[in-house]
């Protein structure tokens, strides 16, 4: 074992067996190192033309010549969009049959010109990019969770075990094949007192570099995390945060039949919303900068009241913090791509918006 220590006045960094390990302090620079412009929002109530109508845009993935994909879980469809954001096509519709499917959960973009759509049954069906049916797989029930798509035709997603053992050999990671078959198993989870428990502990958010590194941010942990293609742990980062952090249960009921059934409710604090690489290797981690409870938020919580981006280096160091744009009222997941961020919002407004990264000096 090798351990190395150096202090900084913002962060500090030690190296063992090979992996950084970065514990921010305070960011670099109070003043942010890039910033956000409102591009356009994509998706209208009562458009002109139904093809900009969403009924419930689950999730975006944008390819290399710009055109973007975005899955509606309601209409059960892909709907393509160019560079300018024209429309091209739409493909898939609901049923069980090829290039048909249930419960569609995201899309992402993989190498050899393929997309794929994951569902709630854990189910994944391959397209190409003219929405061309390809090919079906599916993962064992609770496997494929947050998936991320490698530009290597594998998928990364969050895969412990819940019938497996409540223990550090039950990896929270996997590597998939476009045939459903685990190449890799890595990544420690946070142990709590039975496996369900842990489960939900670890939830996690899943991006990709274009040289398949792998980037997680856990959505109640302080821990962000690097591995490479293959599963090797490469950089971790912490942060000093301005809260506690808790993952305890209370005692509640839930109404089932009409009776009261005792249950354990989770309260998690949260810590992270997202995560995503941009052009230059910067990695954007949206994180919560209050306390809240996610089971009860105040009754003036505004998302960008409590969330704001951290942006880190390559090498893990936080260079400062992006206010959230104040656009954003509601909104369920975020992507990153390039210079592009988009953040899907299937409920008030029903669209996608998308914003460019703008830099600054750092």
């Amino acid at each position: 074992m090798s351990i190395s220590c150096q202090r900084e006045r913002t962060y500090l960094v030690k190296v063992r067996d090979g992996v950084r390990y970065v514990h921010n302090i305070k960011p670099v620079s109070e003043r942010p190192a890039v910033s956000l412009a409102f591009v356009r929002k994509i998706g209208e109530l009562e458009p002109k033309d139904p093809n900009y109508l969403f009924l419930s845009p689950m999730s975006v993935a944008e390819d290399d010549e710009g055109n973007i994909y975005v899955l509606d879980a309601k209409d059960f469809c892909v709907k393509k969009f160019g560079a300018d954001r024209t429309f091209l096509r739409r493909f898939g519709r609901r049923g069980q049959g090829p290039g048909e499917f249930q419960h569609p959960m995201t899309i992402g973009v993989g190498g050899q010109a393929r997309l794929i759509v994951s569902s709630m049954s854990s189910d994944f069906y391959v397209f190409d990019f003219d929405g061309k049916y390809v090919d079906h797989f599916r993962l064992p029930p609770y496997q494929g969770i947050s998936p991320a798509i490698l530009n290597s035709d594998r998928l990364v997603a969050y895969a412990f075990e819940l019938r497996g053992e409540n223990s550090r050999d039950n990896k929270i990671l996997k590597i998939y094949d476009f045939k459903g078959q685990v190449q890799h198993e890595f990544g420690e989870p946070f142990l709590l007192e039975t496996a369900l428990r842990t489960w939900e502990a670890n939830f996690l958010h899943i991006t990709v570099d274009d040289k398949d590194n792998i980037f997680v941010a856990f959505t109640s942990q302080n821990r962000i995390e690097k591995y490479s293609g293959t599963g090797r742990l490469i950089l971790s980062i912490d942060r000093a945060l301005p809260y506690k952090i808790e993952h305890r249960y209370e005692q509640t009921t839930m109404d089932i039949g009409g009776k009261a059934v005792p249950t354990d409710q989770q309260v998690f604090t949260p810590v992270t919303r997202g995560i995503g690489i941009d052009g230059r290797g910067r990695i954007w981690v949206l994180a919560f900068q209050k306390a809240i409870r996610q089971d009860r938020p105040p009754k003036d919580f505004t998302m960008p009241d409590y969330l704001a981006f951290e942006v880190y280096n390559g090498s893990g160091i936080l260079l400062s913090r992006v206010p959230l744009p104040r656009e954003l009222v509601r909104f369920d997941n975020m992507t990153v791509h390039g210079d592009h961020l988009f953040f899907v919002d299937p409920f008030d407004q029903s669209c996608l918006y998308e914003f460019a990264v703008v830099d600054g000096t750092d």
